[in-house]
C-alpha cells in the first residue's frame, strides 16, 4: 500500500530525558502529514465536549484527494511518560480494535497545501473515560484518502483526572527578560517602546509572570538600565513594566549585564562575567523622535550614574547562573556554580533515574545544578508561540505531566523557557497548567530546597573555536581601550565605558541564533576599539639630523580623544652613534590637540642611526610604535676635523713664507 512507511514529523526537535524526541502529536508519510491539537490542554473535563483541531498538509508530489479523518481514543491510561512520547513520536500503521468516536471530511488539498479540519468528541463518548482511573491517554487520529491510497495516522495526548486524585507533579519555570542581541549594551528608546507596550517580548513575560507567581524571571540587569538611563526619554510603558515587574511575588535571578554568553568568555580567557564599568555621557533619543539611529550616545561632560544604582533590584538570594546549552566543559561548573547553582538542559547530563524521581535538584561534583527538562522546556517553547503546532505541543506537555503524576516517575520537573522563544501565548499556557490543581507550582526556594541532590555526570560541551578566538580579539581590543583610559587625565569614563557597554552587548548570549549577524557586530566592536586606541598618536616624520655633541630630539604627539592624556614617548638608537641619556620624556596632549615631547642624546660619532619611538602609558602599555632616520653630526669630530684643517691651513703659510723668504734672500746679497 503506498505511503504505508510512517515518519515522525520533526516540530520539536531536542532530546526527551527519556530518550525519545519530544512531539507534538503529528504524524507523515511521503504525502501527508498530520498535526492534531486538542482544545483545551486535551484536558478532558466532566459534562464537557473536547474539540480537536487536525491540520492535514500535502507533502507529496500530486494532488492529494478528498478523504476522512477518523478519531479513535485509547481508554486505557499510558503507564509512563515514556510510553505516551513512543506513541506519539511512531503511532501504530493499524487501528484495529479501537471505536470511532468521530470523523471529519477533508477537501482535496493541492501540493504544498494545508486543510484544518475540526471535529468535537461528544461528552457521551467520554462518559466511559469519566468513571475510569487518571491519567493520560492516547487519542488516534486517521487521514484515509477516498480511494484508501493514502493512509496516515497521528497520535495526540488527552488527559483526564478524577477530582479526588491524590496523585501530583510539581512544575517550575525560567522565564527569561532580556535585551535583545546588540553592539551598545543598552537598549535605546524606540525599541523599549516596541518590548514593553502590549504584545511586546517584555510584556509578555510580564504576563506570564502574573500567570504564574511561582515561575522564576530571570533577568538581564541590561533592561532595568536602559529604561532608568534613558531618563525623560523613557518609554511610559517601559517605566510601567519595570513598576509592575516590581510589584510581583516572583523570584528574580540576576543574570550577567548583557546576559553574557558565559562560556564563550570563559573559552575566550575570562575568568568571571564582566560589569559596566560606568555609564558616562550616556543619552537616548525620545522613543518618538524623529532620529536617524536613536541610540544610546556619550555626551562629553555628563557624569554618568554608578552602575550599582541603575542595577539595583530585589534580587533572589539564590544565585542560578544560566549558560548556553551544549557549551558547557567541567572546568566551567565550579566558576559558575560558585555558591550557587548551574542551570543546565537535560541533554547536557548523563541523567540516572534517581535524579529524574528526586526532581530538579541534582549534583556534579560539589557543584549544584538544575536540571531543566529539554522535552519540557521544548513542549513549553512551542505550546508558547500558539497555533495549530502550539495547541498539539500543548496538549502532550499536559499528557507528559499527568503521566508523570500518576506514575510517580519524577517530583516535578522544571521547564527553561528558551532564549529567543516566541512567547505570545506564554501567559495562556502557565494559566492552564496552574489551574490544575495535580500541578504544583515549583518557585526557585523549592527547585533548590533538595538537602541530599542526586549525582549525574556532565557530558561535557564546547564551543566553536572560531567563536573563541573572536571573542578573544573583543576581549584584547576593549583591555587595550581600559589601559590607554588609564593616561585620561579627564572623565575616563567619557571614553572608556561606552567601549566596555560595546563588548558586553557583543558577547550577549543573544546572538547566538545568529552567527552572521554576530560577526559582523564583533568586526564593528574590534573597529571601535582600534578607533580608540588609535586615537593618539606619533605624528607623522621625516628623516632628520642630530647635529652637535648634545641636542633634544623633538616628537610630536597627537590626541584625537575628546579628554586629555598624559603619555610618555621612550626613545632607543639602533646603534653607538647616539645615546639617549633619560630615554624618555613624558608629555601631557590637550584634548583633540597635540604636543611635542623632547628627549635629551648625546651625538657620539658621525654616521646615520635609526630611531625607536614608543608611545607609552605611564605604567609601561605600548599604544603606538615609530621608527626615524636620523644622520648624525657629533660635536666632538666636527671639533677635531676644524683643529686638524686649521694645523694643516697653518702649516702650509709658514711653508709659502719660506719659500718667499729664502728666494728673496740670493736677490739682496747681489745687490749688496
Amino acid at each position: 500500500m503506498r505511503g504505508r512507511r510512517l515518519l515522525a514529523a520533526a516540530l520539536v526537535a531536542v532530546t526527551a530525558t527519556v530518550g525519545l524526541a519530544a512531539q507534538p502529536a503529528a504524524a507523515a508519510t511521503e504525502d501527508a502529514s498530520l498535526v492534531v491539537a486538542p482544545d483545551g490542554g486535551g484536558i478532558i473535563r466532566k459534562d464537557k465536549a473536547l474539540g480537536v483541531g487536525v491540520t492535514v498538509t500535502n507533502t507529496g508530489r500530486d494532488m492529494l484527494k478528498a478523504g476522512r479523518l477518523t478519531f479513535s481514543l485509547d481508554p486505557a491510561p499510558v503507564a509512563s511518560t515514556a510510553a505516551l512520547l513512543n506513541s506519539i513520536r511512531t503511532p501504530p500503521e493499524q487501528l484495529q480494535g479501537y471505536r470511532a468516536e468521530a470523523t471529519a471530511a477533508v477537501p482535496a488539498i493541492p501540493v504544498g497545501g494545508s486543510r484544518t479540519v475540526r471535529a468535537t468528541l461528544s461528552k457521551e463518548d467520554l462518559t466511559t473515560l469519566l468513571t475510569s482511573a487518571s491519567g493520560a491517554r492516547r487519542l488516534y487520529v486517521q487521514f484515509r484518502e477516498q480511494n484508501g491510497a493514502t493512509r496516515v495516522i497521528a497520535a495526540a495526548a488527552v488527559v483526564k483526572m478524577a477530582g479526588g486524585t491524590t496523585a501530583s507533579v510539581g512544575f517550575g519555570t525560567v522565564l527569561p527578560l532580556l535585551a535583545p542581541e546588540g553592539t551598545t549594551g543598552l537598549v535605546d528608546a524606540a525599541t523599549q517602546q516596541q518590548l514593553a507596550a502590549p504584545g511586546g517580548a517584555w510584556s509578555r513575560v510580564l504576563d506570564a509572570a502574573r500567570a504564574d507567581p511561582t515561575a522564576t524571571i530571570a533577568l538581564d540587569p541590561a533592561v532595568l538600565a536602559s529604561v532608568r538611563l534613558a531618563g525623560d526619554a523613557a518609554p511610559q510603558d517601559a517605566l510601567d513594566l519595570l513598576a509592575q515587574l516590581d510589584g510581583l511575588p516572583n523570584r528574580f535571578v540576576e543574570l550577567p549585564y548583557a546576559d553574557q554568553d558565559l562560556t564563550l568568555e570563559r573559552a575566550a580567557g575570562a575568568t568571571a562575567p564582566m560589569g559596566p564599568s560606568g555609564f558616562a555621557g550616556v543619552s537616548f533619543a525620545a522613543a518618538d523622535q524623529a532620529a536617524a539611529t536613536p541610540a544610546p550616545t556619550a555626551t562629553t561632560g555628563a557624569e554618568g550614574p554608578s552602575t550599582g544604582s541603575v542595577t539595583a533590584w530585589r534580587w533572589s538570594d539564590e544565585e542560578v547562573a544560566w549558560p548556553v546549552p551544549g557549551t558547557v566543559r567541567s572546568a566551567d561548573l565550579g566558576p559558575l556554580g560558585g555558591d550557587g547553582a548551574v542551570l543546565l538542559s537535560s541533554d547536557d547530563v548523563a541523567d540516572t533515574t534517581a535524579r529524574r524521581t528526586a526532581g530538579p535538584l541534582a549534583r556534579i561534583g560539589s557543584t549544584r545544578v538544575l536540571v531543566a527538562d529539554s522535552t519540557a522546556s521544548a513542549l513549553l517553547a512551542t505550546a508558547s508561540a500558539g497555533g495549530t503546532p502550539g495547541d498539539a505541543a500543548l496538549s502532550t506537555l499536559v499528557g507528559v505531566l499527568a503521566a508523570a503524576a500518576v506514575s510517580g516517575e519524577t517530583d516535578a520537573y522544571l521547564a527553561a523557557v528558551g532564549r529567543g522563544s516566541d512567547t505570545a501565548q506564554l501567559a495562556r499556557v502557565l494559566s492552564l497548567l496552574g489551574d490544575q490543581p495535580w500541578i504544583r507550582g515549583r518557585d526557585l526556594p523549592a527547585l533548590l530546597g533538595a538537602d541530599d541532590p542526586q549525582g549525574v555526570r556532565l557530558k561535557g560541551g564546547s564551543v566553536a573555536p572560531s567563536r573563541v578566538a573572536t571573542a578573544k580579539e573583543l576581549l584584547g581590543g576593549e583591555r587595550e581601550v581600559r589601559q590607554l583610559g588609564k593616561a585620561i587625565t579627564g572623565d575616563a569614563g567619557q571614553v572608556v565605558d561606552p567601549q566596555r557597554l560595546a563588548l558586553l552587548g557583543v558577547l550577549s548570549s543573544s546572538w547566538r541564533s545568529d552567527d552572521t549577524g554576530w560577526r559582523a557586530a564583533a568586526q564593528t566592536a574590534e573597529q571601535a576599539f582600534s578607533g580608540v586606541t588609535g586615537a593618539v598618536k606619533l605624528a607623522s616624520g621625516a628623516e632628520s639630523n642630530a647635529i652637535g655633541t648634545d641636542g633634544t630630539l623633538r616628537v610630536r604627539v597627537t590626541n584625537d580623544l575628546p579628554e586629555p592624556v598624559v603619555l610618555t614617548v621612550r626613545a632607543s638608537a639602533s646603534n653607538g652613534r647616539l645615546q639617549f641619556q633619560d630615554g624618555s620624556s613624558t608629555v601631557t596632549v590637550p584634548a583633540r590637540a597635540g604636543n611635542v615631547a623632547k628627549i635629551a642624546y648625546k651625538s657620539i660619532t658621525n654616521g646615520s642611526t635609526v630611531v625607536t619611538l614608543r608611545l607609552q602609558t605611564a605604567d609601561g602599555v605600548l599604544l603606538a610604535q615609530d621608527q626615524r632616520d636620523v644622520a648624525v653630526q657629533a660635536g666632538f669630530d666636527a671639533v677635531v676635523a676644524g683643529i686638524l684643517l686649521g694645523a694643516l691651513a697653518l702649516l702650509l703659510a709658514i711653508g709659502v713664507y719660506r719659500n718667499i723668504t729664502r728666494r728673496r734672500s740670493p736677490r739682496s746679497a747681489a745687490t749688496a
